[in-house]
């Protein structure tokens, strides 16, 4: 239940929302704006008032203006994005000695994740536990208001069935987070797994890197991966490839276009035990991403520079809430 429930805060959380075509959104905007421009000027001629005559000028070009200026803003961005495609696609992005200096200063800022001395079970269960504290803490807060309005002399009854309905919310946001805070999928990983010694041996010799709920693990026996719901490990005698993936996140708000990001991924395929062929996807930033194929590579294929190249190239459009 508590795993469904979180699955589902995350989906919603995450949820992409319906953004019209830059062109529609432009027609809408300008049919608005002479929507505004009508009503007002039957306004004028009703009360006479040249404020609302002035309003009907001005009100209206603005709001034009603003329009156009965000959708060509748009435009640019979907133009210079194709160029950053096909740079990304056929590799020649991480050919350019610009970038390759920048990667270069990083690599020598940044290295690849210690491991805990305590070994594969506390090491995951400390990237857990930093997580849920704010479930914790709200859930806390929620239980102990709802109590204190519960017990309040002459409380009416309606405020008493809203104290115990926070009561009730409280207790499934505490439990959340204590699912998170005792590691919940780390012990369910821990159950599932018949060779742990050998996947053990394998993490605490791994090179790791994470970003944000996503970590993979390079190991000499296994690969293991986790997010904020689920921790699994691919032999990696299943590994069949390593590639990036890249994706282009355009933010609207108030479904006017404000910016873009990219969003950069090492997608992992593998053999599963069924037979089929499957892919998992780790967030990392960029040049994490290429320090994990570049140790991928020299792991599975010495003779590969740059051969891995984007497994796909996508875009999303969100509306931040």
């Amino acid at each position: 239940m508590l795993k469904n429930l979180k699955q589902r805060t995350k989906e919603i959380k995450n949820a992409n929302n319906t953004v019209l075509e830059p062109k529609n959104n432009l027609m809408i905007e300008i049919v608005a704006a002479i929507c505004l421009a009508v009503f007002l000027v039957t306004i004028y001629f009703f009360t006479g008032s040249w404020e609302y005559l002035l309003c009907a000028i001005i009100a209206p070009i603005v709001m034009t203006v603003f329009s156009l200026h965000a959708f060509f803003k748009e435009k640019r961005q979907d133009e210079k994005s194709k160029i950053d495609k096909q740079k990304f696609l056929s590799g020649a992005k991480y050919r350019q000695s610009e970038w390759k200096n920048a990667y270069y200063q990083y690599k020598e800022k940044h290295t690849f994740e210690t491991i805990s001395k305590n070994g594969m079970k506390y090491d995951l269960k400390k990237r857990y536990r930093k997580k849920d504290f704010g479930y914790i803490r709200i859930g806390i807060l929620l239980i102990i208001g709802s109590v204190l309005i519960l017990f309040i002399p002459m409380t009416e009854v309606k405020d008493k069935i809203a104290a115990i309905f926070g009561i009730l919310c409280g207790g499934v946001i505490f439990s959340i987070g204590l699912h998170g805070l005792i590691s919940g999928p780390v012990q369910k990983f821990l159950k599932q797994q018949a060779n742990l010694t050998e996947i053990e041996k394998s993490y605490v010799k791994g090179k790791m890197l994470s970003f944000g709920d996503n970590g993979i693990n390079l190991g000499n026996s296994y690969t293991i991966i986790y997010n904020s719901e689920n921790v699994f490990a691919v032999d990696n005698n299943n590994i069949r490839d390593m590639k990036r993936k890249m994706i282009r996140v355009k933010k609207y708000e108030n479904s006017t276009y404000s910016e873009q990001e990219y969003r950069y991924y090492v997608s992992l395929i593998y053999k599963a035990s069924d037979g089929k062929m499957k892919t998992v996807d780790v967030r990392l930033d960029e040049f994490q991403c290429e320090m994990m194929i570049a140790e991928f590579n020299r792991r599975f294929y010495t003779e590969r520079e740059y051969g891995s190249t984007t497994l796909e190239i996508t875009e999303n459009m969100i509306s931040p809430p």
